[in-house]
């Protein structure tokens, strides 16, 4: 019985650690963080799958991580006796074992509690629709980089291409730059409402009734206001970019 037992927590460490990797490699390279949607689809857009966003995918990694953690310690549990037999052989001093088991265990408690007692540094940034500037960096630097790769000893023919390239990034920022007007026409960049913000978080931060806002947006007055707008985005069908027009009129009644 106790193998069988022992059986199904391996595999249920296996499944766990195999979606803990899907779910870190889904939020870095597919549901991408706000500078890199800038730079790969050159404007800031809602990504998703399955209805949720990077943030919300962030807390299912960490649940999965906390199950895994639970796996582990049953697994250790149902292993105590072998664990210890081999610890004995393995440090024959008792001395010696009390002094590594105590090192392992804070070294390891550190690990889990250090980020409640850390001092991150914080700095202002720009509003995100100010941010989109550094596609032009990123893209410049993609094209000094191809162009290193293919480069030919004739000097003319490099000071042609070089020319290509800064007509192309000039071309490549004024069409972002056009799509951004069209898109944000008149509204206060210092306005930038993100998918994961929920109706009471806005209504805060930029000080505006809930009800301003559901009102213009169409949305039932009973909405609760601890929903997130990329949930409420979907089953109505507006865009960010309409909650943050209408701040910005609200603002400037």
């Amino acid at each position: 019985m106790k193998g069988k037992i022992n059986f199904i927590i391996d595999v249920i460490m296996f499944v766990l650690m195999a979606l803990l990797a899907g779910i870190g490699l889904l939020i870095k390279y597919i549901l991408l963080s706000g500078e890199n949607r800038w730079i790969k689809y050159g404007r800031n857009v809602d990504l998703n799958f399955w209805g949720l966003d990077r943030h919300e995918w962030g807390t299912i990694h960490l649940w999965v991580a906390i199950a895994l953690v639970v796996m582990l310690i049953l697994h250790i549990i149902l292993h105590w006796n072998m664990i210890i037999c081999l610890y004995k052989k393995l440090i024959g001093n008792k001395t010696g074992r009390v002094i590594c088991g105590s090192a392992l265990s804070v070294i390891t408690l550190l690990f889990v509690v250090f980020p409640f007692f850390i001092k991150v540094d914080m700095a202002e940034i720009a509003p995100g629709r100010e941010r989109f500037g550094s596609i032009d960096k990123h893209e410049k630097q993609r094209f000094i980089e191809n162009d290193s790769h293919h480069a030919i000893s004739d000097n003319n023919v490099k000071m042609s291409e070089q020319t290509n390239i800064q007509s192309t990034i000039k071309e490549k920022q004024e069409n972002v730059k056009e799509e951004h007007n069209d898109e944000h026409q008149e509204i206060d960049p210092a306005i930038e409402v993100k998918g994961y913000n929920t109706l009471n978080e806005v209504s805060q931060l930029y000080n505006i009734p809930v009800i301003v806002i559901t009102e213009k947006l169409n949305i039932p007055e009973s909405t609760s206001g601890s929903l997130k707008l990329g949930h409420l985005r979907k089953q109505y069908g507006f865009t960010m970019s309409d909650i943050e027009l209408i701040i910005h009129n609200y603002k400037n009644q």
